[in-house]
């Protein structure tokens, strides 16, 4: 399930004004998480680009944030941990009334105004990320729909009784979930349109929650109740409608991730690439994601990979903004994917050496060169989100 998940949906429209006009400047709004509610400091700033810095400090009731807009989630961070990190998104915001939403708070949502008009970039630059974003667009519906058709495999193998190609279908639909993960956490389940007033849940976590991070009264569903049953339980018993209901969901994203109204904004394709590595860096290297099977490596690369795919399609426009920035995404990459590929393994499961057979050293290794990615990219959201 969505570590960290931002939604990928269309922000307030932004006119064209003066490219002087002090809205093409990045403005920073803390965001203080405490068990009373959210302190965010300040609570009204003038539209443009927005970085948000998010730092739980001893909060244990809380440890999720959402930005809201008429009940939409236009950005999310999930499992901020007290003492953990500060954590950011950046986005471009037009003047209007949003809301910080901290779910498990004494007081769960807290006002922030835009005020006036974001100024609309003009130039090469903006055309390249107003492409970049139709691009990946693309992207994520090619890798929705792959996701329908192995997971509808996976549904014919446990209708069929058959263990073995269960598991192995299952391996192989997980990359097509993980490497656009945050997009399924911008929509709510069962046609619902608001997650936090309807008693619903996002399709991220009808489609891949983990036991341990269900809100109360929340319905274990999804591809881990398989996963556990194959590998833990080694039978398919009672899996035939909840295979069904994966399927159901998951038609349920390619359906929205299709539709004309799906739109995505070029800094949203920055901070789903940090989304990705958040992924890695909460569930992934914990081993809690794929904790029956422990294919954890697949999960990995893929979140790898979709990060590195979102990076590829901004890519050209982020190097004409800051080359140097670019040069540095790139370098930590490539040592990204120099490390995961010393745990390939042919006969392992998907390719990869099991997780539970990999060292704590190994773990740090890894989780530094994730950090060496993660800093940079979300640098690249604000210079983004303000170029565009």
């Amino acid at each position: 399930m969505s570590a960290t998940a931002v939604a990928i949906v269309g922000v307030a429209a932004c006119s064209s004004s003066d490219d002087g006009d002090s809205s093409s400047a990045t403005k920073t709004v803390t965001v203080e998480m405490t068990n009373d509610g959210c302190k965010v400091t300040p609570d009204k700033v003038d539209a443009g680009p927005i970085t948000f810095e998010i730092k739980n400090t001893n909060a244990a009731a809380v440890s999720e944030v959402e930005l809201l807009q008429d009940g939409k989630i236009l950005a999310e961070r999930e499992n901020i941990a007290p003492g953990m990190a500060a954590t950011s998104f950046s986005h471009k915001l037009d003047g209007g009334t949003y809301q910080l939403y901290c779910p498990g708070a004494t007081t769960e949502k807290t006002t922030f105004t835009v005020t006036g008009t974001a100024t609309r970039a003009t130039g090469s630059v903006p055309d390249q990320l107003n492409a970049a974003a139709a691009e990946y667009k693309q992207y994520v519906i090619t890798q929705a729909n792959s996701l329908t058709t192995s997971t509808q495999n996976l549904v014919d193998a446990v209708d069929s009784g058959d263990l073995a190609a269960a598991k192995d279908a299952y391996i192989k639909a997980r990359p097509y979930y993980e490497r656009i993960e945050p997009i399924a956490g911008s929509f709510c389940a069962n046609g619902a349109s608001d997650c936090s007033t309807d008693k619903a849940v996002n399709l991220d976590v009808a489609i891949d929650a983990r036991p341990d991070a269900l809100g109360p009264g929340d319905t274990w569903q999804g591809f881990h109740v398989i996963e556990k049953q194959l590998w833990e339980a080694g039978n398919l018993d009672g899996m035939k409608p909840v295979a069904a209901t994966v399927l159901t969901n998951v038609k349920d994203l390619q359906r929205l991730v299709n539709e004309p109204s799906f739109t995505i904004k070029p800094a949203d394709i920055i901070n789903g690439a940090g989304d990705l590595l958040d992924e890695v860096s909460t569930s992934k290297l914990t081993g809690e994601e794929e904790a029956y099977s422990h294919i954890d490596f697949v999960d990995m690369q893929a979140n790898i990979e979709g990060s590195q795919q979102a990076f590829a399609i901004v890519k050209t426009a982020l190097n004409e903004i800051d080359p140097q920035l670019t040069t540095t995404i790139q370098q930590a990459f490539d040592r990204v994917n120099s490390l995961i590929d010393s745990f390939r393994d042919p006969n392992g499961p998907g390719g990869f050496k099991p997780f539970n057979d990999v060292t704590e050293q190994q773990k740090r290794e890894m989780a530094t060169a994730i950090i060496a990615v993660k800093d940079p990219l979300s640098q690249a959201g604000g210079k983004i989100a303000a170029a565009s």
